[in-house]
């Protein structure tokens, strides 16, 4: 088969394929489908794909249409799959180690970026957000994270001469929420080399300007330095089996509650993203009940802002997990094309967010 990603498939799968497609004279498109149905299934421990084809019910067919018929029964049994809420009662993937980095103080010329909402339009609205990407690698494992499509992952690139870069820096006039999350996790690193120092600069020099660092650690060692009341840590939260299977090596659910109390506790500026939600089996249970921690850990008045969002893939990161073939049943989800990129399809993304807005008092 001529599609790319069919090296990457495990050899016995690479064996059964090649010859389904020797007996049926795929399509290119219908080989596409194939090859990343397999890769698919193997992510998510469902493998192997001859367990989602049945020949038998296509034999009295010849030519083209038993072709049309065996791909349109696999695809009904893969959508069958995709459309319910996924499971991870079976799903038990193999521990991830940290990883090794080297780290590299390299020149940009560009720090600010924008956010990577679609062009605003008629369909879409874009939260504006502007990003300074200080920081470029994270060590984190997340298998939804789209950094991972973005850099060499064995190094850690930050910018250098920071100080100085931000010193300069011109911002443009409708600046006014910066985030540092977007290639990096934004305290991860801490200040080991000397980031947070640097925006804090930048956030006295505009004591109007919300620069955010978002999380989804639990370090706390940078309270002890003397920061900007305006430059904010805000941490993304999830389910306990989403954190659990899925977002490898971060701090668990209740470590990094309890890293926002000490940051309250010292007087900063606080938030939580509720992001991405995931529609998997017992998720109104577990969201209800991570809800519920945060209203009665925190008073509104102590919090800036609470977001809500989901899962979504470009088409470059659904390239590089499929080739990668992480355990991973995040794509276990029924891909809407929307503004360009892959998510929930509406109406399950409006009951999730409904659901949760409806948990807060």
């Amino acid at each position: 088969m001529e599609h790319p990603l069919f090296a990457s498939l495990p050899y016995s799968e690479q064996t059964y394929l090649a010859d389904l497609d020797s007996r049926y004279h795929f399509s290119f498109q219908q080989q596409r489908q194939l090859v990343e149905s397999c890769a698919d299934l193997a992510m998510w421990k469902l493998g192997p794909i001859r367990g989602w084809i049945d020949e038998q019910a296509v034999q009295h067919l010849d030519g083209k249409q038993r072709s049309q018929a065996l791909l349109a029964d696999h695809h009904k049994r893969m959508q069958a799959e995709r459309t319910k809420p996924t499971s991870y009662s079976d799903f038990h993937p193999t521990e991830r180690l940290p990883d090794k980095y080297r780290s590299l103080f390299v020149s940009s010329n560009t720090l600010m970026g924008r956010c990577p909402c679609p062009v605003e339009g008629e369909k879409t609205r874009c939260c504006n957000l502007k990003t300074l990407d200080v920081v470029q690698q994270c060590a984190f494992g997340c298998s939804y994270c789209s950094i991972q499509s973005f850099y060499n992952s064995h190094e850690i690139k930050v910018v250098q001469n920071l100080k100085q870069r931000l010193g300069e820096l011109v911002l443009p006039s409708d600046c006014w929420h910066i985030g540092t999350g977007q290639s990096s996790d934004s305290l991860l690193w801490g200040n080991d080399y000397g980031t947070l120092e640097a925006l804090a600069l930048l956030a006295e020099r505009h004591p109007s300007l919300i620069i955010e660092l978002k999380t989804k650690s639990h370090r706390s060692d940078y309270l002890q330095l003397k920061l900007p009341l305006n430059l904010i840590s805000t941490w993304s939260l999830n389910a306990p089996t989403i954190i659990e299977k899925e977002e490898h090596l971060t701090a668990t659910l209740q470590q990094r509650l309890d890293a926002a109390k000490r940051a309250r506790d010292a007087g900063r500026i606080i938030g939580f993203h509720l992001h991405p939600m995931v529609y998997f089996e017992g998720w109104q249970e577990e969201y209800g009940a991570l809800i519920e921690q945060v209203t009665t850990s925190f008073r509104p008045g102590e919090l800036m802002m609470v977001s809500l969002g989901t899962l979504t893939f470009t088409k470059a990161v659904l390239r590089t997990l499929r080739s990668a073939l992480h355990e991973t049943r995040v794509t276990d989800m029924e891909l809407t094309l929307s503004a360009g990129k892959y998510t929930y399809p509406l109406e399950v993304k409006e009951q999730m967010f409904s659901f949760a807005y409806s948990q807060f008092p």
